[in-house]
């Protein structure tokens, strides 16, 4: 099990802070100077801020008025980080919100030390295993099994050719001959139904009728004007004339 951050690369410290008070942390020894001097500088109006410089990441959770502050591996990455302050921040507050006081009190230095680093321990260890590893290859596919058939269903590439050849022959003859077919028929059919249409043999009839009835129309009007001519000459007195 993970006692301190020296078994423990990933997270180098991790604290609860009220202003530069320091309440509980876990810390490595070469860390902790370095994590007084960023409470002191901790940025204001921020509900969480992050900084990566020197292979390290720094970060804060301000939730008022504590301050949840964490140096890790830039390995880690930060949302991960961040999401280490927000469970440590919800773990002190179901543990510790009465006894935090107001934002004016001013608590002793690592006064929920003993209380709280158990707590700090059980957060960070499962981070040591979080780092980013690698994909594994995936599994490749099996060899193809032989085939065991007997030598009449083994078959060689040119037969296999051949016979695909004479099938899409017979398909192409068989297609060709049902549209000649097709198209006969619709002929047929077409002539059929226009001799068996009794309309187009009304129209045909009446057609007919109407060009006899003007032929005799105008040979009675040719009649009768040769009749008049007749009668004013008196026959063919006036050709002679």
């Amino acid at each position: 099990m993970i006692s301190d951050p020296n078994d423990n690369p990933i997270i180098l410290y991790a604290c609860v802070a009220k202003g530069p008070t320091v309440l509980a942390e876990i810390s490595s020894s070469a860390a902790s100077d370095l994590a007084t001097q960023c409470l002191a500088a901790a940025p204001r109006f921020h509900r969480h801020y992050s900084h990566t410089a020197g292979g390290r990441i720094y970060a804060f959770l301000m939730e008022n008025p504590l301050i949840f502050f964490a140096i890790a591996d830039e390995t880690l990455g930060k949302p991960k980080i961040l999401l280490f302050l927000r469970r440590l921040r919800d773990v002190f507050f179901a543990s510790f919100s009465i006894g935090i006081g107001g934002a004016n009190e001013r608590p002793s230095p690592l006064c929920f030390q003993r209380e709280f680093l158990p707590e700090l321990r059980r957060l960070v260890l499962p981070l040591s295993f979080q780092v980013d590893k690698p994909p594994s290859p995936p599994p490749a596919d099996p060899p193809p099994s032989a085939s065991c058939g007997s030598d009449s269903e083994k078959k060689t590439p040119k037969e296999t050719k051949k016979k695909k050849k004479s099938k899409v022959t017979t398909e192409e003859h068989s297609i060709s001959g049902i549209a000649s077919h097709d198209s006969g028929a619709e002929s047929r059919v077409e002539i059929l139904a226009a001799d068996a249409d009794p309309r187009t043999k009304t129209v045909q009839g009446v057609w007919r009728q109407n060009v006899r009835t003007v032929v005799l129309i105008d040979l009675a009007f040719c009649s009768l004007l040769l009749g008049i001519w007749l009668s004013v000459c008196r026959g063919f007195h006036c050709i002679g004339s």
